[in-house]
């Protein structure tokens, strides 16, 4: 639709004036934004546009993210989409040009939920929890993604908001997430646990995360290190330390995994009701036809990790397995039962 039309601009005013200075200056839109002849942040950059960092290219994004750009022009998607990589690509080496790469996205391509969401995203890993929440808030109304909904609640559990925090790991739209967004929304509602002054209940949750065979091994590395890190904060420095070995060959298999060898769809949470007694039963308010069950697909070295550590006793399996239905049922189980308790 847009090449048509500007294919008929040009035709029509190949050789006129007006033209001319079109393509030798700035044009004001409608929405009162500015138009380059040229948006290549490399060759011509603008007034307060950050620099670029050497050999980011169009092509390295994926198809599917120059795709959230086909509502913008094409010289216009390209500056966009370099700005989107320059704020992810300096993250670590220059967080504070990263950010100005992300709010130059977010400014001039307003309308564009990739560019809010990288903004956020960036903010968010800065820790500027503020902005973070405002950009994820604008994303998700505009492409309807509740995929942010941990970040908007961590977002809240680190401004302080503890109570917004635990609204929204309650929430309907909470119980309908799955896979590794779930297990995400599980470290967090952890962390927002700990923060209320139920250091127990919080260390229950991700003990039986770590040790949950349907989660990949990134997801039980991150439950383990929260689980050492609340024990530390209870003054249970003892338990914590026997984490080490555990934690050293999580943290050696799977610390440089790359996201991209990881399927979301393949994440699941597993339910074993075998192990449940009716106490528990009744406690999380779950029947035997609620409940999912996941396939055994837990790998040899995997297996071989959870073995061999002194951690995982036989006799802590019953305990371990509850905790992970407890876990994956978000609209029945714990948060419902600390929900109480503060009642």
């Amino acid at each position: 639709r847009f090449d048509r039309r500007d294919d008929r601009r040009d035709d029509r005013h190949a050789n006129s004036r007006s033209n001319f200075r079109f393509e030798d200056g700035p044009r004001r839109n409608s929405d009162g934004t500015v138009s380059y002849p040229s948006q290549n942040p490399y060759t011509a950059r603008r007034p307060g546009e950050p620099k670029m960092p050497k050999g980011l290219e169009w092509a390295m994004l994926s198809k599917e993210d120059r795709e959230r750009l086909r509502g913008l022009s094409k010289e216009h998607a390209e500056n966009i989409g370099l700005h989107i990589l320059a704020a992810y690509t300096l993250q670590e080496e220059n967080p504070e040009l990263a950010l100005e790469h992300a709010k130059w996205a977010a400014k001039q391509a307003s309308r564009i939920d990739f560019a809010r969401e990288t903004l956020a995203f960036v903010a968010y890993r800065q820790g500027d929890y503020k902005l973070a929440s405002k950009e994820f808030r604008t994303a998700m109304r505009m492409n309807g993604y509740l995929d942010y909904l941990p970040f908007i609640a961590d977002c809240e559990r680190g401004m302080g908001n503890l109570d917004k925090a635990l609204e929204i790991c309650m929430s309907d739209e909470a119980k309908t997430l799955r896979g590794e967004v779930k297990a995400e929304m599980f470290l967090v509602y952890a962390g927002v646990l700990a923060d209320t002054g139920h250091a127990d209940k919080a260390i229950e949750l991700v003990h039986a995360m770590g040790r949950s065979k349907g989660l990949p091994g990134e997801y039980r590395m991150r439950a383990v290190q929260a689980e050492q890190y609340f024990l530390e904060e209870a003054g249970r420095s003892d338990e914590a330390i026997e984490l080490e070995s555990l934690l050293d060959k999580l943290e050696q298999q799977y610390a440089d995994v790359d996201d991209e060898d990881i399927n979301p769809d393949d994440i699941v949470i597993d339910y074993d009701l075998e192990h449940l007694n009716d106490d528990m039963m009744d406690e999380i308010g779950m029947s035997e036809d609620d409940a999912q069950f996941a396939p055994d697909e837990e790998s040899d070295e995997e297996s071989e990790v959870t073995e061999d550590s002194e951690d995982l006793e036989n006799s802590e399996d019953s305990e371990e397995t509850s905790n992970s239905e407890n876990a994956d049922n978000t609209d029945t189980i714990e948060m419902s039962a600390v929900h109480a308790d503060e009642e």
